[in-house]
């Protein structure tokens, strides 16, 4: 297949990550990501595992997730301790 792109739950996974891959929010994300790199490849006339392959089409489009406000890794200032990231920032703001 030189053109499918899966998302959501057909999504290969190994028993341990699956507990992440098998939230809602995750699954929502997986699905727009794919999206957003149909349309990627669209735009730019190339197809997914060319993206995949070069790292200079691979930057670019994960540089076009993050403009889209789309989180490619966990965030920096979350500790599973402190909870939300953003409730410490905005009781500063007060």
């Amino acid at each position: 297949m030189k053109n499918l792109i899966p998302g959501c739950k057909n999504i290969g996974t190994t028993h341990i990550t699956n507990g992440c891959y098998r939230l809602h929010p995750v699954e929502w994300n997986i699905g727009e990501v794919a999206g957003a790199l149909c349309a990627f490849c669209l735009d730019r006339n190339r197809l997914p595992k060319e993206v995949s392959a070069s790292s200079k089409l691979r930057k670019d489009f994960q540089s076009h997730l993050m403009k889209r406000g789309i989180e490619l890794q966990w965030p920096a200032n979350l500790a599973l301790q402190d909870g939300d990231p953003h409730r410490h920032a905005n009781a500063n703001k007060g």
